[in-house]
């Protein structure tokens, strides 16, 4: 596998490892991140090739992978120094802009390639404050990306998609639907129920009724106007939002609380790890999920959504289709129109005065889980498909 994120901290990536592992294979990782420095280490069974660059470097490498093949050039590099001293049967490749190296390297070694689609790329990047910003705004071609993409999916034997949703809107674009996987971001409930709980975390918000955003502060998340719900809710100074993540946005969003005067009851905790996380699952009163409509997020299938169900958290949600579906489905939450904070701040109430109504959506997203959408039933595709690959 590679990856262009530090490991061990991306939890699809984790879940798809190790439950291949489980099935039999043996699985290595090539992780290029700003790590201190480069080595090679063991993650639970998964051997992790950390390969060291600095930020600089790797957001640039990442950011212009499909204008400038510098990615490509690299990854190649890196693999084929792994590929001198061990074999691998399959690549499998985690991002679009990961895939650029595939062609090369199926040129020099006898493999098979696998393309991990973890979100539409060409479709979020306007949504990335990186991409207005000067000189990226100047030389990122939305039309090369598009037709780079089909390029690279052309290399794919396979590629695996977040939800059906995804699926559809890939068969266009060139992959034939029997090559197509699909494993959703659900919730691998035996490594949650492992961790530690970090009681300190619990204590600090259990005076306050806490709505709890868990993930990357980018332009498509709608957390703006959360913030705005909160200015709206100032009668009722017991509702906190605790907002565990980061990104490009968070300055924005900072600047907003302090003209707002918010400043104590709106908490950035910054990143944490997956172990951390669970703690402010336990802490939290609703999760929301408050992203705005786009191409990307209309289809995707985030973590959260499941990580809320599990901890029993009731859903305030906007109406992205494929979020959708599911919160009504199970009736696990609200659903309200995106960008719309009045019925944001009318959904906050709800739920914040009906106890009886939390209490039936805690109930409804756990027994989900544990009934449809188990991490084990998810994965079936992924390690047949593998299975397959293995005996061709």
């Amino acid at each position: 596998m590679i990856l262009d994120k530090p490991f061990p901290t991306d939890l699809r990536v984790e879940n798809e490892a190790t439950s291949l592992i489980n099935a039999g294979h043996e699985v290595s990782l090539l992780s290029i991140a700003p790590y201190s420095k480069s080595q090679v280490i063991d993650y639970k069974g998964i051997k992790v090739y950390q390969n060291a660059v600095s930020t600089f470097h790797s957001k640039k490498m990442h950011g212009l992978a499909g204008m400038i093949p510098w990615m490509d050039w690299y990854v190649q590099r890196q693999v084929s120094k792994i590929f001198a001293e061990e074999r691998y049967d399959a690549i499998h490749f985690h991002d679009l802009y990961m895939f650029g190296a595939a062609k090369k390297l199926k040129e020099h070694f006898d493999v098979r390639l696998v393309g991990d689609l973890h979100e539409f790329y060409v479709e979020v990047l306007p949504d990335y404050r990186w991409t207005q910003t000067f000189p990226n705004r100047y030389l990122i071609s939305y039309s090369k990306w598009r037709r780079k993409e089909k390029e690279w999916l052309a290399l794919m034997d396979k590629v695996v998609v977040v939800n059906k949703e995804m699926k559809e809107k890939t068969i266009p674009k060139g992959v034939g639907s029997k090559d197509i996987v699909i494993v959703e971001n659900r919730l691998n409930t035996r490594v949650f129920d492992e961790y530690e709980i970090d009681q300190k975390v619990i204590d600090r918000f259990n005076k306050s009724f806490n709505l709890l955003f868990v993930g990357g502060f980018v332009g498509n998340r709608g957390l703006e106007h959360v913030v705005d719900a909160m200015h709206r809710l100032g009668s009722y100074q017991d509702i906190h939002l605790v907002l565990v993540g980061d990104g490009a946005l968070r300055p924005v969003l900072e600047q907003k609380v302090k003209d707002y005067g918010l400043e104590s009851r709106v908490h950035f905790e910054g990143w944490q790890t997956q172990e951390m996380v669970k703690s402010y699952l336990l802490a939290g009163n609703v999760g929301l999920i408050p992203f705005k409509r786009t191409p990307q997020t209309d289809n995707s299938s985030p973590n959260k959504l499941f990580q809320y169900m599990y901890y029993g958290l009731p859903m305030i949600s906007s109406n992205c289709p494929s979020i959708q579906e599911i919160v009504e489905k199970e009736e696990i939450g609200i659903v309200y129109e995106s960008e719309d904070v009045d019925q944001l701040v009318g959904s906050i109430i709800n739920l914040y005065q009906d106890s009886s109504m939390r209490k039936r959506f805690k109930e409804n997203g756990k027994k989900a889980i544990l009934e449809r959408y188990s991490w084990d039933a998810n994965v079936t595709g992924l390690i047949e498909m593998y299975n397959t690959l293995k005996t061709n």
